[in-house]
C-alpha cells in the first residue's frame, strides 16, 4: 500500500515543472504517508520509519521526486563574499548535533581571537567511535589561519562539544563525556587557564541520582554570566537521554556553577520540561540577564507538545520567570510543531529566538518528506501578543525538497542558528536544507546551507541565500554562528563553522564513511544591505525618493524611498563637485517602501546630494551636513 501511494504521488507531482513550484494539499497528504520517529541509538538519537522499514525503502524514485519539484540556485538579490577556510580536521562521525550547533565563539573583546570546539573521530573507528573526541581549534587572527590546540579532555571518548567564553577571554567548553566508572556519559564543563592556551580545567557537575544512575544530563549547552566575581558563574543544560515511566527520568535539567576551581562547586540539578538532546539554547543579554528558549517535547502533554517556550533570568541563574508560550503547535489545522533546532541571540537585552517548525503528531512522529519553515520571535515585534512569531524562510522561497533516505532527524528546512553584529544592527540566521543532488547509497540529498539577514531587530529579513559554492557538490550541515559578530563602518562579518562532508547523510545512521572537513567561513557582506530597512510591503503608486529628515544632520540622517516595481535599486551620495563619496544601496529590493539610516562621520561637514536609480527612474535631493 505505501509503495502505491508513493508510485501515485510520483505520477501527480512528476508533471509540476516550475521552479518553486506548488502542489495540493491531496498530493501533500499523499506524500506524507512516510513518518519517522526519534528513537535512541547509543548517545545519539536517530529517527525510523514507523512502518519498520529503512528510512529508504518504498522510495526507489526519490531522484525524480526532488527533481520533479526542483528550484534552480537562487539568483542572489544582496550581495555577500563567504570565504571558506579549513581548520584543518576531517571527521567520520559526522552527526555534530541533535540540534542547533553552538560550536563558535568570537571574543567581543578581543575579535581577533574566534574559537571552535567540534567532534571527531577517525575514519575506521568502527560503530562504537572509541576514539572519538572533542577538538579545540583557536585563531588570532579573525580565522585567516587556524592552529589545533587539545583534545577536551585528553585521551578520553567526548563528544557533542557546545561552546562559549568569559570577558577575560577563555573559552568556556561543555561536552559529555564518560566519567566516574558510569557507563554513559555525563554532561561536562572545561575552562581554559588562559586565552588561547588549551590547557583546560575540568568543572565535573554532580550526577542527578547518585551514587547508583545509569543514565545522567548530557548533550550541554552554557553560558556564563557577566562576571566572574558574581557567585554563579556559568549556567549549563543538560538533557537526560534514557525513556522512562518517570516523565523527569526522559527530560531537562539546567545547574548552576560557583566556583571555577577543579572539579568546580555545583548547585543541584533543576527540572525544567524541555525534552529530546540539544532541543534548547541559552544566552545572556547585554545586562547580564540570562534566556532560555525551549521546545516542549513532553508525548505525555499533547496540549504543550511541540511548543516553544522561553524563560529569563535577571538574577544571574538563581532563578527563572514563569515560562511563556511562544509558539503553539497546531495540531487541529497544518499540524506543524517545533521540532530540534533552536538558537538565541541577545541584541543589549531583547531575546531573539529562531526555531524550525515541521509537521508531526502528538505521537512523536514526524514527516522529513513534507514542506517545513524557520520561525523568529522577539518581544519586540509589532503587536501585543507575546505568543506571536513569524516565519522568515520557508520551502516556498527556497524551493521544496523532500528529505529521504539518511534523515538525522532532518526535515526539508531545519537547524537555524542566529547571531548578531557588534554594533547591534543587524541580525544574521543559518539554516541547512535539502537541495536536488543526490548521492550515497540510500539516495540522500546533499544539504546547502543559507544565511538571511534583518537590520532592524528581526521585524523583516532578507530573501534567504545559499552561502556554499554549487560546485564542487558537498554536503554542507551543521552551520553554527559566532553568537556576536564584528563589524566595521562599512562591512559587516559572519563568522560560521559548518562541515562540508563528501557524502550526504550522516555516517552514524548509515551513510556512506569518508573524511568530512570542517571549514571556517567568513561572510563578509556590504553595510548598505544591513542599513536599509523595509518599512513597508504595500505597492507604491509610483517611484519616489523623500527628503532625508533629520537635514541638517549630525552625523546620522534617513533616507526614505519607494520602489513601485521590484529591480536593482542604487542609491548614492556625492560631494558639491560632484565626485561618488558613498554607495548606500546597490541591489535588488522588492516592491515597498524602504529606509536608510546614512552615517557621515567620515565626511566633513558640507553640502551633498543623493540620488535614487531604479528601473530608469532618477531622482536627486540636497542635504547638509554640520559638524
Amino acid at each position: 500500500m505505501l509503495k502505491k501511494l508513493l508510485l501515485a504521488t510520483l505520477l501527480i507531482v512528476f508533471g509540476i515543472s516550475a521552479v518553486n513550484a506548488q502542489v495540493t494539499k491531496a498530493q501533500l497528504d499523499k506524500f506524507s504517508r512516510i513518518e519517522c520517529k526519534v528513537k535512541m541509538v547509543g548517545d545519539a538519537l536517530t529517527d525510523y520509519r514507523v512502518d519498520g522499514n529503512s528510512n529508504n525503502y518504498g522510495l526507489p524514485s526519490v531522484r525524480d521526486i526532488i527533481k520533479s519539484i526542483h528550484h534552480k540556485r537562487l539568483v542572489p538579490t544582496w550581495p555577500m563574499t563567504p570565504t571558506f577556510v579549513p581548520i584543518g580536521i576531517a571527521t567520520a562521525y559526522d552527526l555534530c548535533s541533535n540540534g542547533s550547533p553552538v560550536h563558535i565563539w568570537q571574543d567581543p573583546a578581543t575579535p581577533d581571537n574566534i574559537h571552535i570546539a567540534v567532534i571527531y573521530a577517525p575514519v575506521g573507528d568502527g560503530t562504537t567511535f572509541p576514539n572519538r573526541r572533542t577538538k579545540y581549534f583557536y585563531s588570532s587572527d579573525r580565522g585567516t589561519t587556524w592552529s589545533y590546540l587539545a583534545d577536551v579532555p585528553t585521551g578520553t571518548k567526548s563528544g557533542f562539544p557546545t561552546i562559549s567564553g568569559f570577558g577575560d577571554g577563555t573559552a568556556l567548553i561543555g561536552n559529555h563525556t564518560v566519567h566516574g566508572g558510569l557507563s554513559n556519559p555525563i554532561a561536562q564543563a572545561w575552562k581554559d587557564e588562559f586565552a588561547g592556551t588549551g590547557s583546560f580545567l575540568q568543572l565535573t557537575p554532580p550526577l542527578v541520582n547518585a551514587p547508583s544512575s545509569t543514565y545522567e544530563p548530557e548533550w550541554p549547552r552554557l553560558v556564563p554570566t557577566a562576571n566572574t566575581t558574581l557567585t554563579n558563574k556559568f549556567i549549563m543544560i543538560g538533557s537526560h537521554p534514557t525513556t522512562s515511566t518517570t516523565t523527569q527520568y526522559d527530560s531537562t535539567f539546567f545547574i548552576r556553577n560557583t566556583s571555577l576551581t577543579a572539579p568546580g562547586t555545583w548547585s543541584a540539578w533543576q527540572y525544567f520540561p524541555a525534552d529530546n538532546a540539544e532541543a534548547y539554547a541559552i544566552e545572556r543579554g547585554a545586562d547580564g540577564r540570562i534566556g532560555i528558549a525551549y521546545v516542549n517535547n513532553e508525548y505525555t502533554q499533547p496540549s504543550t507538545y511541540a511548543s516553544m517556550w522561553f524563560i529569563e533570568s535577571t538574577d544571574n541563574g538563581a532563578t527563572f520567570s514563569t515560562p511563556l508560550k511562544i509558539f503553539s503547535a497546531n495540531f487541529s489545522g497544518d499540524s506543524l510543531g517545533a521540532f530540534r533546532g533552536v538558537s538565541i541571540v541577545y541584541k543589549g537585552n531583547s531575546p531573539k529566538v529562531v526555531f524550525e517548525t515541521l509537521k508531526q503528531t502528538t505521537e512523536g512522529n514526524y514527516y522529513p518528506g513534507m514542506p517545513a519553515n524557520i520561525r523568529f520571535w522577539s518581544p519586540t515585534l509589532p503587536g501585543s501578543d507575546p505568543n506571536k512569531s513569524i516565519v522568515i524562510a520557508d520551502t516556498t522561497m527556497i524551493g521544496w525538497h523532500p528529505n529521504a533516505g539518511t534523515y538525522d532527524n532532518l526535515s526539508s528546512m531545519g537547524r537555524p542558528n542566529i547571531g548578531v553584529s557588534a554594533d547591534g544592527h543587524a541580525l544574521f540566521c543559518t539554516f541547512i536544507a535539502p537541495s536536488d543532488s543526490l548521492g550515497g547509497t540510500t539516495s540522500t540529498p546533499f544539504f546547502n546551507f543559507y544565511l538571511t539577514i534583518s537590520g532592524d531587530g528581526g521585524n523583516t529579513w532578507l530573501a534567504p541565500q545559499i552561502v556554499n559554492p554549487a560546485s564542487p557538490i558537498k554536503d554542507w550541515r551543521y552551520a553554527s554562528v559566532s553568537k556576536w559578530n564584528d563589524n566595521t563602518a562599512s562591512t559587516y562579518y559572519v563568522n560560521i563553522n559548518v562541515l562540508g562532508g563528501l557524502v550526504p547523510g550522516s555516517y552514524v545512521n548509515g551513510a556512506g564513511e569518508s573524511p568530512e572537513p570542517y571549514y571556517f567561513v567568513r561572510v563578509a557582506i556590504p553595510a548598505s544591505v544591513i542599513s536599509v530597512n523595509q518599512i513597508s510591503t504595500e505597492v507604491p503608486s509610483n517611484y519616489s525618493l523623500s527628503q532625508n529628515y533629520p537635514n541638517p544632520f549630525n552625523p546620522t540622517t534617513n533616507i526614505k524611498f519607494a520602489v513601485s516595481k521590484a529591480g536593482f535599486v542604487s542609491l548614492k551620495v556625492y560631494n558639491l563637485a560632484g565626485k561618488e563619496v558613498s554607495t548606500l544601496v546597490n541591489q535588488n529590493l522588492s516592491v515597498g517602501t524602504f529606509e536608510y539610516s546614512f552615517n557621515a562621520s567620515s565626511l566633513a561637514s558640507g553640502i551633498y546630494f543623493y540620488t535614487l536609480n531604479v528601473n530608469g527612474f532618477s531622482e536627486t535631493k540636497k542635504m547638509m551636513l554640520i559638524k
